[in-house]
């Protein structure tokens, strides 16, 4: 991601950490980061299509008429990246979380 990181792309890499490892939803990411819908599936797209993302199409239908969610997940290049990001950007928040770049929390 060499283009300039918004406040929105940190809080949708900040919900994607806290999945912890775990695929999670737009859904999700949208009530987790209080952003709007076209902002987060925006940014899921650029993050996918700069290879920090995996993403996947549920594979049953949940009710009638209900659409099927895609999962997020970062890679671990993602993982790498969105720490460093953090890192310089949310120090605190990085900090807190042991998301600094070696998974390590400064002390």
């Amino acid at each position: 991601m060499t283009e300039r990181v918004t406040q929105p792309t940190l809080d949708v890499l900040e919900a994607l950490l806290a999945a912890e490892g775990f695929e999670t939803h737009g859904w999700d990411i949208i009530k987790t980061t209080k952003r709007a819908g076209p902002t987060v599936y925006k940014i899921l797209e650029r993050l996918s299509g700069g290879g920090m993302l995996t993403e996947r199409w549920e594979e049953v239908e949940r009710k009638p008429g209900v659409p099927r969610r895609r999962f997020y997940k970062l890679t671990p290049t993602g993982v790498a990246h969105a720490r460093q990001l953090l890192a310089e950007r949310r120090p605190q928040t990085a900090s807190r979380w042991g998301w600094l770049p070696g998974g390590e929390a400064h002390a």
